[in-house]
């Protein structure tokens, strides 16, 4: 019988944490009690839970760095049953994205259901177009409904084909060379607007990777991004510049209001 679980994720402009919540209040309805489990917010896992849902975004088709190391050093092994979950701007779930579902079968785990949802595009400054207003709204609607019938599949057990040996060593070298390109990228590619910059400090103190620092308003970047874009989406002012340039950014708490 399951009691608890937790949901332990990385979420860079909230996406991944919105579909946390979602699953949080999905299973309250089966009298089930799930903790959020933010890998920037805690350093381990203190308790122990019933089963395990990881949430991760998608870079590069692949989960980030940051969150496969922190699953590799703090979920400990065990038998029990899994969800893993990925969250991005395409539709539909692809066999090769099986990072997460890969690492926790390593690790012993019974991954009952390996599963993409849409969300809206937060990664649209390069080379994509921001999603329209009617685009990431319906992205939200649907959410709840894919997140239901995620967790019905898995207390019924109706198991995700998990194409293990499908996962993309072309990707995984992708991804690599992307990591070693968005180490400077934020350095090189945005800067801030003093005039809309209220030293909040925001940016500095949620960057994932601590690559930020912010001293009454100048701001400065170092080598260590991942491209998570947190930083230029959550600045409450819109004040981060890319190209020197204002930016709309993608603020997922205004379509939830």
């Amino acid at each position: 019988m399951l009691n608890t679980g937790a949901v332990v994720f990385f979420s860079g402009t909230g996406n991944t944490k919105y579909i946390a919540k979602l699953f949080k209040e999905r299973f309250k309805d089966e009298n089930v009690n799930i903790e959020l489990i933010d890998i920037q917010k805690e350093n381990s896992i203190k308790k122990d839970y019933d089963f395990y849902i990881i949430g991760s975004p998608i870079h590069v088709e692949k989960s980030p760095k940051i969150l496969m190391d922190w699953i590799s050093k703090n979920v400990p092994t065990s038998n029990k049953k899994c969800i893993t979950y990925y969250t991005l701007a395409d539709d539909g779930h692809k066999k090769y994205r099986v990072d997460l579902a890969k690492i926790m079968k390593e690790k012993g785990y019974d991954v009952i259901i390996n599963a993409s949802i849409k969300m809206p595009n937060n990664y649209y400054h390069v080379i994509f177009k921001r999603d329209s207003d009617e685009v990431i709204k319906e992205a939200l609607e649907e959410a709840p409904s894919k997140v239901d019938k995620i967790v019905k599949d898995f207390l019924a057990e109706n198991r995700s084909e998990i194409a293990y040996n499908k996962q993309s060593k072309s990707m995984k070298l992708i991804y690599d060379m992307f990591l070693i390109y968005a180490k400077k990228y934020a350095k090189r590619k945005f800067s801030v607007d003093k005039d809309k910059c209220i030293n909040c400090k925001i940016c500095e103190n949620e960057c994932p990777t601590k690559n930020i620092t912010m001293n009454d308003r100048d701001i400065t970047f170092y080598n260590k991004c991942i491209g998570c874009e947190k930083c230029i989406h959550r600045c409450p002012t819109n004040a981060i510049l890319y190209k020197n340039k204002p930016f709309e950014p993608y603020k997922i708490e205004e379509y939830l209001k």
